[in-house]
């Protein structure tokens, strides 16, 4: 049996998703988690979860490599930056497999100079990093531009959500929704943008956001009209599929979003901002919140073409992205007796 501690700072959302497709598609091994974030473990899920209680660097880093000493896992697989470094800071003596789930310097909001020192930081801790998990062609590029020499896993990402019972995907062309948490990677002001162009033609058209964060973005969003639900548990957030609508995905930057994947295998018609995250995905992009705003109206008025499209895109989509493959990738990745401990 192979024991995996796994590490993040933000389990919320897709990353706690994330977490529980990798312990449910293994379970053959021991998972065991050291966790911060929004949502509360499902400690029936683990062999044992442990909470940071701190929330210093230095400290947390330290955390990590006493809850390495005193476990043994096999493998530290860090999901996130910020885990990425609590995990990478230190020398632990256990391999340490890096899930970035998206990287900080593609954030084109910040300044150049932060975005070079983002790198810089990744370039750097990836001397002690004994592979990185990656979702993508591209980001296998991306990892291999920081490291050409760290290992690099293919494990797609693969629907966390399984549909059951009917769905009324095609009755709720309406209702426009957004899952993630309320940050500026997730850019809900896009999404206000486009709900602004929308409505001048679609008035009754509703826009929901799933999820929680920033208090002052929350704010506006519901100042705007638009329901924000919180985060929701699996039932609810099934629910919500099952029910349709249009599903724009608004973000600035991404590994590969889990809630794109949620949406296809519920038969949702997905309208994704085009980021360099969905370069060569089957899934319909728009190249400006205009764009967006015009595949909203035409699939609210059920325009024919793009309707087809977007079940045909949602189709490839889970065949590229499915749990089987998923599932092979971890199992490789955690199998593997050939990732060495970097010092």
């Amino acid at each position: 049996m192979t024991r995996v501690l796994h590490v993040t700072e933000c389990f919320a959302g897709g990353v706690s998703r994330a977490i529980y497709n990798a312990v449910d598609l293994t379970p053959e091994n021991e998972h065991i988690l050291l966790w911060a974030g929004l949502e509360r473990p499902d400690d029936s899920r683990f062999a044992s979860v442990e909470p940071f209680h701190t929330t210093a660097i230095v400290d947390r880093a330290r955390a990590v490599r006493e809850a390495v000493a005193r476990l043994q896992p096999d493998f530290v697989h860090a999901h996130s930056s910020w885990a990425g470094v609590y995990s990478r800071l230190f020398r632990v003596d256990a391999p340490v497999i890096y899930q970035p789930h998206c990287y900080k310097f593609e954030d084109r909001a910040e300044s150049p100079v932060k975005r070079l020192f983002y790198w810089v930081a990744e370039s750097a801790l990836s001397l002690r990093t004994s592979a990185v998990v990656v979702l993508s062609p591209r980001e296998d590029r991306m990892a291999k531009k920081l490291n050409p020499s760290v290992d690099r896993a293919f494990v797609p990402n693969s629907p966390t959500l399984e549909p059951s019972g009917a769905s009324t995907s095609g009755a709720l062309y309406n209702r426009v929704f957004m899952i993630g948490r309320i940050s500026k990677q997730k850019d809900p002001h896009y999404f206000l943008r486009v709900a602004e162009i929308v409505r001048a033609s679609e008035p009754a058209t509703s826009f929901v956001w799933v999820g929680d964060g920033d208090i002052d973005t929350r704010d506006a969003l519901i100042a705007a009209g638009v329901d924000v639900t919180g985060w929701l548990g699996a039932d609810e957030l099934s629910a919500l599929l099952r029910e349709g609508g249009v599903y724009l995905h608004s973000a600035a930057y991404e590994g590969f979003p889990l809630s794109v994947l949620d949406a296809a295998a519920f038969d949702v018609p997905i309208v994704a901002r085009a980021i360099p995250a969905f370069d060569g995905a089957p899934v319909i992009q728009a190249s400006s919140e205009a764009e967006a705003a015009r595949l909203v109206v035409a699939l609210r008025r059920g325009d024919e073409r793009v309707r087809r499209d977007a079940a045909a895109a949602g189709i490839a989509l889970l065949e590229s992205m499915s749990r089987e493959k998923q599932s092979e990738g971890l199992r490789a990745l955690y199998g593997s007796r050939e990732l060495s401990e970097v010092s």
